[in-house]
């Protein structure tokens, strides 16, 4: 319970006519006058403290409240929702009410407040709209509602408990925009490029007729010899690879890019390249390390795209330095198949220990090093130089850029594929290294 502004604002205006009544004895009025006026005062005075008490009493009756939110329990990083809100109170007289729906400010919450009088035993309905920017799990557990008294000199705040829980995930709209291209064979306007294959390291697919062109050793002269007519044995990609994810949690991936975190782009193109890998039949695994360290075993088969996105949704970086060795040593322990190794990071000039690592993964597996190149640093060195402080600023800049070209060259000669590619085109150049390895007989 507190005081409303009509409370302070009468308060206020009775006090200052109580300063200034002696100030009136100072005019030449008669006495019977200036007792009227301060008998006029007491009256007053006694008659605002009685209304502001019986006031006080009819709101302290409080009536019962009753919440109910309803929601999508999932929700999509930077897509919009609708959230509707219903409050009903059991007061025999119409209550104004104010209601504030107390909701994370991660969701972006629009319009979650309303003030409006609502009649006897009545429900207050009303919607408003979420907009998440940031993934992982969110509660929302009260309703805050404010009731005014009936002249308006108290109010009474509760909290109504209203609980649900939200989880908010990645945008799955990368992999629904693959799959709307590839059922029209359109894969060019992604920038996806289709690999010759070459070599005989594919799985047999079917025997088909011979056809101008087939390599003679694909021809299949057992059943040619049955059938008495060329016979050619199809193959299709190998299948039943491994691919593993090293993702990095630590705080070179804690930055933001022009569009989202560096972190969300990378998980982005990490379940886009996990769908697409699931359904060629590979095997699929995940482990973070970093800030937060988490291993996700294999997993086969495309529903698993939906266990691997409920396991990724609430990964999130920190201020902690990743190790690099330690992440390759672990990765080794637990994943010994050969296999696809794509580390996701943000390397920075500084990193001597990540051609270490690479080196280490790649005495075993096929490495490929996924880093993301942040928009800032071209846009701050293409900027123009008008002072002495942008001047030092873009030499600085050209340092860094040289100094993790080197590392990068570095990379290069310990790893197979290095991938340096701004946030925006990392998905697509991901897929493509997969599919020039794929298609090539590497993997």
């Amino acid at each position: 319970m507190r005081p409303s502004n009509l409370f302070v604002g009468s308060l206020a205006g009775i006090t200052l006519l109580a300063i200034l009544a002696p100030t009136a004895r100072l005019l030449q009025f008669p006495d019977f006058l200036h007792e009227f006026l301060d008998l006029l005062l007491i009256i007053v005075a006694s008659l605002w403290l009685v209304i502001v008490v019986i006031d006080y009493l009819i709101l302290r009756k409080r009536a019962e409240l009753n919440a109910r939110r309803e929601m999508a329990n999932s929700l999509a990083v930077g897509h919009k929702s609708i959230v509707e809100l219903s409050v009903r109170h059991n007061y025999t007289r119409t209550v104004k009410m104010i209601v504030h729906d107390r909701c994370p400010l991660e969701l972006n919450p629009k319009n979650s407040k309303i003030s409006q009088s609502v009649p006897a035993q009545s429900t207050l309905r009303f919607e408003y709209s979420v907009h998440p920017r940031v993934r992982g799990n969110f509660e929302l557990d009260f309703v805050d509602i404010t009731l005014n008294s009936i002249l308006g000199f108290w109010q009474a705040i509760s909290q109504v408990s209203c609980k649900t829980s939200v989880r908010v995930y990645p945008d799955f709209a990368q992999i629904s925009r693959y799959l709307q291209i590839l059922l029209a064979h359109q894969t060019l306007l992604i920038g996806m490029r289709k690999q010759h294959r070459r070599g005989t390291g594919l799985d047999f697919h079917q025997l088909r007729e011979y056809r101008q062109g087939d390599q003679l050793n694909h021809i299949d002269w057992k059943t040619t010899s049955k059938r008495r007519a060329l016979i050619s044995r199809e193959f299709q990609d190998e299948r039943s690879q491994q691919l593993l994810f090293l993702v990095d949690t630590g705080k070179r991936m804690h930055g933001d890019d022009e569009v989202s975190p560096l972190f969300d782009q990378a998980l982005d193109a990490m379940l886009l390249l996990s769908y697409i890998a699931l359904q060629q039949g590979d095997g699929v695994s995940v482990y973070c390390f970093g800030q937060i360290s988490r291993w996700i075993p294999e997993m086969k088969g495309l529903s698993s795209i939906t266990r691997m996105l409920h396991r990724t949704y609430d990964l999130h970086t920190g201020t902690y330095a990743s190790d690099y060795i330690e992440a390759a040593e672990n990765a080794l322990a637990r994943h010994r198949k050969r296999s696809l190794v794509v580390m996701l990071t943000s390397f920075r000039d500084d990193d001597q220990d990540l051609p270490i690592a690479l080196k280490l993964l790649s005495t075993r597996h096929i490495v490929m090093l996924a880093n993301l190149h942040e928009s800032l640093i071209d846009r701050l060195y293409e900027s123009d130089v008008d002072t002495a402080a942008s001047a030092l600023s873009v030499l600085g800049i050209a340092r860094y850029i040289q100094e993790r070209a080197r590392v990068v060259a570095q990379c290069k000669g310990a790893c197979r594929i290095v991938l340096e590619s701004k946030p925006k085109d990392l998905p697509i150049n991901m897929v493509n290294a997969y599919w020039s390895l794929k298609r090539s007989g590497q993997f």
